[in-house]
């Protein structure tokens, strides 16, 4: 596992080296449209995945769930990526935001008030800092007792970073408080979740096409970002050798769960706006849906992330062997990246055919830099108690 691991860490360093050079040759090439959204596509979709690995934590903390321990601490692993995270939206408001939004250039009429760059980045900068606030304090309470049991049996190495984290602990009353307080933290992170990123939805996707507008998107928006962390889960746990056959069932009927909610979310949205045929809504679809360059790619998304996982899910033999369980997992992550692509792209392209190229090279840097910086966190805190 170990070279395997090494194998893994080049691959992603190397892939993260092409993201970066195809996004600055994009921009030094007169790209720059192109770069920005591939930028927007991929900050959505693995920001989501990392803020809802916390969540579907502090979930099974709510329910006092009991099956899946090593799946729970692997979803508060992808905690690593909340600074980056906040990093990325703050580039992508100073630098990219005039090459995304079109109502930065061209004002959209009587919503100039709310779709204003300084009021837009600063309220979602406060989103992002008060979900990751809470969800960070949430997994330092949750970790800190297992951290120590760790260092202290040898398990985990030490570091300044561990040795801070655990400074205080192994007391019974420090454990008693870490539980209080993660009991306490746990619905206060999915309630501002639930909240925050609805509005981060209808503010970097929604917005993109000032003229459209879904009272439901916000809420489609994090559901579809919970879908594909649990994907992430489902491929990850297995390839660290986390689960054994029961809880790659529980997890498969987790994932199987979500492809329904998901794709139930997704039929509301659609039958609105089929039976309404409201010009403010029906373009949105019809662009996506009924013409090209787009049409096919569209078709193969919702079919792709629906209707072919809610079939193969439905096998109880798949869902007890982890590696099929993996490869379904890796599928629904291409088609959730593939329906970010489309509610992004064909806002902001308005040239000929479906842009692909330089979006894919810059997904292959992001990829990259998240699997590299993954990784290295649960090596470098060992949150399964060594056995990550």
């Amino acid at each position: 596992m170990n070279d395997t691991r090494t194998k893994l860490v080049r691959a992603c360093r190397l892939l993260l080296a092409v993201g970066l050079i195809a996004f600055a040759a994009a921009l030094a090439f007169g790209q720059a449209e192109r770069a920005w959204q591939a930028y927007l596509v991929n900050f959505v979709f693995f920001t989501g995945i990392a803020e809802c690995g916390v969540v579907l934590s502090a979930a099974y903390q709510v329910a006092k769930g009991q099956w899946g321990e090593p799946v729970r601490r692997l979803g508060e692993s992808l905690s690593f990526f909340f600074p980056v995270s906040l990093a990325l939206f703050l580039v992508l408001m100073f630098f990219g935001a005039a090459h995304v939004f079109p109502w930065v250039r061209q004002p959209a009429p009587g919503k100039e008030l709310w779709l204003n760059l300084p009021f837009l980045a600063a309220r979602d900068l406060v989103v992002f800092v008060v979900v990751f606030g809470l969800s960070a304090a949430y997994v330092y309470y949750s970790q800190r007792p297992a951290l120590h049991a760790a260092a202290s049996s040898g398990i985990l190495r030490h570091s300044r970073l561990i040795d801070r984290w655990t400074s205080g602990a192994g007391s019974a009353e420090d454990d008693r408080r870490c539980a209080e307080r993660t009991r306490t933290l746990a619905p206060l992170v999915l309630i501002a979740f639930g909240a925050g990123f609805s509005l981060i939805g209808f503010d970097l996707v929604m917005s993109l096409d000032p003229s459209w507008y879904s009272t439901l998107f916000g809420w489609y928006f994090w559901v579809s970002a919970a879908y594909g962390a649990i994907a992430w889960l489902a491929f990850s746990a297995p390839f660290l050798g986390l689960v054994d056959t029961r809880q790659s069932h529980d997890l498969g009927k987790l994932l199987f769960g979500f492809c329904l909610l998901t794709g139930g979310f997704f039929w509301a949205q659609w039958l609105v706006f089929w039976y309404g045929n409201l010009p403010e809504e029906i373009g949105y679809v019809i662009r996506r849906y009924y013409e090209m360059p787009f049409a096919p790619l569209a078709w193969v998304m919702t079919y792709g992330v629906f209707i072919v996982p809610l079939i193969i899910l439905l096998s109880r033999d798949l869902k007890r062997k982890p590696k099929r369980l993996m490869a379904m997992a890796i599928w629904i992550l291409a088609m959730l990246w593939l329906e970010r692509y489309l509610w992004v792209v064909p806002s902001v392209w308005h040239g000929g055919g479906a842009p692909l190229a330089i979006e894919l090279l810059v997904t292959a840097g992001f990829l990259g830099g998240f699997g590299w910086g993954w990784m290295a966190h649960i090596r470098r805190i060992a949150v399964l108690g060594g056995r990550a």
